[in-house]
């Protein structure tokens, strides 16, 4: 065995020790390598699966669009009330919002018995609305056939006007007056008696007209 191997005691020389340290840390070196190698590929690996390109949960849908399945049909809205029948931004009614309906106290009236006369106005809308229903608004118009008979508006005097809130969908009465049984005519306004209406079973129509509202249909009643 050569001298450079083994020292005289049979032990191995310096420079085995040498290389086999050097062999050693040769070794762990790779070992390091490798292992930082695999960490990056796992790394790697990790972020290319997290995003493969970058699929969303969900497509954008377009304005309007709800992003449900293709087969389902997007609920129409139902609408809170019809159309132009809305309360106004500041409050009042609408045109179109109210509905006015002629009352009279009887069906038929016995001589020498005064007719009372009144209305119902309704707010036809899903909220709330204020309107004038005031005396200088209001129009009471008594007819027989094409013939105006009287008109409360001939000779009023001392009108108001009185804004009133209106619940919506709640029907509310005006308090009830006589109406005389005598024909009106601005010419006779200062006339104590004015000539009286038909009666003996005539039949006449009552109009009203209030916040700028016509009744739809006239009320009936008959005079004896």
């Amino acid at each position: 065995m050569s001298s450079t191997s083994t020292s005289p005691g049979g032990r191995p020389s310096a420079a085995v020790y040498r290389r086999r340290r050097l062999v050693a840390l040769l070794v762990v070196v790779a070992v390091i390598a490798v292992i930082v190698i695999i960490v990056s590929n796992l790394g790697r690996g990790s972020a290319d699966t997290a995003a493969p390109g970058a699929t969303p949960s969900a497509e954008a849908a377009p304005d309007g669009d709800s992003g449900d399945s293709a087969g389902e049909s997007p609920a129409t809205p139902t609408p809170s009330a019809s159309a132009g029948t809305e309360t106004n931004a500041d409050g009042s009614c609408a045109v179109g919002q109210l509905t006015v309906t002629p009352v009279t106290d009887a069906a038929s009236y016995p001589a020498g018995v005064l007719p009372k006369l009144s209305f119902t106005v309704t707010n036809t809308g899903m909220e709330p609305c204020t309107a004038n229903l005031g005396t200088t608004t209001q129009v009471f118009t008594v007819s027989s056939g094409s013939d105006v008979y009287w008109r409360s508006t001939d000779c009023q005097t001392g009108a108001e006007d009185a804004e009133v809130e209106l619940a919506a969908r709640t029907p509310q009465t005006s308090s009830p007056f006589e109406w005389s049984r005598q024909r009106s005519s601005t010419t006779t306004c200062q006339e104590a008696e004015r000539p009286a209406v038909p009666a003996g079973g005539a039949t006449y129509t009552l109009s009203v007209e209030v916040a700028g509202v016509e009744s739809a249909e006239p009320k009936s009643f008959l005079l004896y």
